[in-house]
């Protein structure tokens, strides 16, 4: 997708942009300081002349424009920091500095990409994977989440993938295939590796469905909330449903305090990275497309050992792959049963190099 340069175009040819109707549209415009310097710097101003050569638009300008014409925003980033040949400067500095928010503000040109909004009407197989590892004590609310499923209205296919659990977990997962095989596919895989990635990678390399769910088996997100997500999300193959914890007050004790905090400082250390606000940077529930989990397999990221959880992974290689991220508020809940399965500081350490390796890189 060849990005078109705006300070060259024509009103018709603006316009025929957005009206040849495409899936994605990628601009480039000129920083909105460096605008009127080039402009004046050319004579090429009322202050000059009586009327201009070239046309003066913005990135607001070509947001407002996709609203008409039914384009959302992915996303925008700084292409050129300045006008000034920069050839001597290594890439990895060029490629942080790019990320730095006010340099970003600042740049000499900015790329932004749209995507064409279009709501899928079409029925469709909905793969919901749950990741279980000692979660035992949680068979109740998995009864209530299984029999809740059956208010989605498309075809569904659930996944549990079972993680050499220390207690009865997979045989609490063999009972439950075996009293709801008649309302969904159920399969219930032993997880070969360990690690909530890998669970969710070995569950969703065997699914057959068009849009791919994650959902928790502690169920400390309101299940409600889990489906309403899906339900938004299968609407649409070019958007990512991040479930956000963080918005609405949470139950007492349902996040440690330096849980609370590290992740806080993620989401918003993400936010720089993908220039897209976060709110909640390690939810364990988000909804996204076939197509997206395609994108992911093919360019390796999906299978990749660095991020230990995978959230990190999808975030970012949404905004990598041009899939709009949207924030879901969620209610969250104290675990009933149970601890959680993460190590937090050799685990955040992981993350922070997962976000390393993003900012270093043309992203």
């Amino acid at each position: 997708m060849e990005s078109i340069t705006t300070w060259h175009l024509t009103n018709n040819q603006l316009h025929q942009a957005f009206k040849n109707d495409n899936e994605f549209i990628r601009f480039k415009v000129r920083g909105n300081t460096w605008e009127p310097i080039i402009r004046w710097l050319k004579l090429d101003s009322r202050i000059f002349r009586e009327t201009t050569n070239k046309a003066r638009i913005t990135l607001c300008d070509i947001e407002s424009l996709a609203e008409i014409y039914n384009y959302r925003p992915i996303r925008w980033k700084a292409k050129k920091i300045t006008p000034l040949k920069t050839n001597f400067v290594p890439k990895i500095f060029k490629n942080i500095f790019r990320k730095i928010p006010i340099i970003r503000e600042l740049a000499f040109e900015i790329e932004i990409v749209l995507y064409k909004y279009k709501e899928t009407k079409k029925e469709q197989l909905i793969s919901i994977v749950i990741p279980a590892r000692n979660e035992e004590g949680n068979k109740s609310l998995l009864i209530t989440a299984l029999e809740k499923f059956k208010a989605i209205p498309h075809n569904i296919e659930i996944i549990f993938v079972e993680g050499n659990s220390k207690d009865n977990t997979f045989k609490m997962l063999e009972n439950l295939k075996k009293d709801f095989s008649d309302n969904f596919k159920i399969t219930l895989l032993k997880q070969t590796s360990k690690g909530k990635k890998n669970a969710v990678v070995e569950g969703f390399n065997i699914s057959s469905g068009n849009t791919l769910a994650i959902i928790d088996s502690d169920l400390t997100v309101d299940i409600d909330d889990s489906i309403d997500a899906i339900i938004q999300a299968s609407k649409n193959e070019n958007i990512l449903i991040n479930c956000s914890r963080t918005i609405f007050p949470m139950e007492k004790d349902a996040m440690r305090w330096a849980n609370y905090i590290g992740n806080r400082c993620f989401a918003i250390l993400l936010s720089i990275i993908i220039n897209n606000p976060v709110s909640d940077s390690l939810c364990g529930t988000k909804v996204f497309s076939r197509k997206f989990f395609n994108l992911m397999k093919n360019n390796g990221s999906w299978e990749s050992k660095l991020d230990p959880f995978g959230d990190f992974t999808i975030i970012l290689e949404a905004a990598n792959n041009n899939i709009k991220i949207l924030n879901y508020p969620v209610r969250y809940y104290a675990r009933k049963s149970g601890a959680p399965n993460i190590s937090r500081w050799i685990d955040g350490m992981k993350l922070l190099r997962v976000c390393w390796f993003y900012i270093t890189s043309e992203f």
